[in-house]
């Protein structure tokens, strides 16, 4: 005799639960569906349909037989899958994280999301003891708009999500602002990141034959070509970004130094800035701030957010730099 039904399906891997309401909808609809159906519906294997049906059948009762006339499963009476339960902190995970994706409204990914949110709750239970209007009232998010025109991006965003998708070279016009100049360039896209308001483009760039990146609002036009590329198997976004403080790869990787006062110390605790940071305590309550990263412009931006309360100690040249831009300032401000 099979298992408990609504026990079996707790503690079912729920990766695999879309594709037991989905069969179990064909089969009840008497489609007859056959594993080669199955297999070619769900793009999985053999092995793991023929795991699902016998799921079905031994763990949660269900009478599935196969009809040797009509090539396909039915069951043999009437048959209702057992409701799989989430706890009060899965679903508020759920609601709080439809919430955050927000941000993605009006780009391609919408509707995947959407589309993703409504599967899960047609299959959640009819009751759920959890007050949604008190968690409204309670928790947001502060969600940044996209940098750029979002009709421009969203165009984009399409393009490359079939370039990605089908492993298509690109075309682009782009705007170097720091160069102040357009240039055309041929890419092949590896992969799309999205950092506090803006998106990037990462990929191959033909013309400098290595991996750089591009930021979509600054790229003016983009051609899906019919040139199909290999993506470099040692390519791995995570590597890729390492180094970075943020997104910012110019450069060697160099030791930074940081010190922060009394005061700023005790945020800069708080968090963890880089998985290469050290820190040095002080008697007088300060901290160095140690981390090995590419790309000092960025760096140097972040060390002047924190205004006197932090001095670039190493490299000297992010020293010299930062001093420069602070007498700058002054002289902005002395003018009034």
């Amino acid at each position: 005799m099979g298992k408990d039904p609504k026990k079996a399906f707790g503690n079912r891997n729920r990766s695999a639960l879309g594709r037991i309401y989905h069969i179990d909808a064909l089969v009840r609809v008497r489609t007859f569906p056959s594993v080669a159906r199955l297999v070619e519906e769900f793009e999985t294997s053999r092995r793991t349909i023929e795991r699902d049906l016998e799921y079905l059948r031994d763990q949660l009762n269900a009478p599935l037989k196969y009809d040797r006339t009509r090539g396909g499963y039915y069951y043999a009476r009437d048959f209702q899958l057992p409701p799989f339960t989430l706890s009060e902190g899965e679903v508020l995970a759920l609601f709080l994280g439809s919430k955050l994706l927000s941000q993605y409204r009006g780009t391609p990914f919408e509707k995947l999301i959407t589309d993703a949110f409504e599967k899960i709750c047609l299959a959640m239970p009819e009751t759920v003891s959890l007050d949604f209007s008190l968690v409204n009232q309670t928790i947001s998010f502060a969600v940044e708009r996209p940098r750029g025109d979002e009709q421009h991006l969203l165009h984009l965003q399409e393009l490359l999500g079939r370039a990605l998708r089908e492993r298509c070279t690109v075309d682009l016009d782009y705007y170097s602002a720091s160069r102040d100049a357009d240039t055309s360039r041929r890419v092949d896209p590896y992969h799309l990141r999205h950092h506090q308001g803006a998106w990037y483009l990462i990929g191959h760039c033909h013309f400098r034959n290595e991996v750089r990146m591009f930021a979509l609002d600054r790229i003016t036009n983009l051609r899906v070509t019919d040139a199909h590329f290999t993506p470099d198997p040692a390519f791995d976004i995570n590597a890729y970004l390492g180094d970075s403080l943020a997104l910012e790869r110019g450069g060697e990787l160099e030791e930074v130094r940081i010190r922060f006062d009394s005061f700023q110390a005790r945020y800069i605790r708080e968090r963890q800035w880089h998985p290469s940071q050290e820190i040095e305590e002080h008697p007088d309550g300060s901290l160095t701030l140690i981390l090995r990263v590419r790309g000092l412009g960025e760096v140097k931006r972040w060390v002047m957010s924190f205004g006197s309360r932090a001095e670039v100690l190493a490299p000297a040249r992010l020293h010299e730099d930062v001093a420069a831009e602070v007498k700058r300032m002054g002289e902005v401000y002395a003018k009034r």
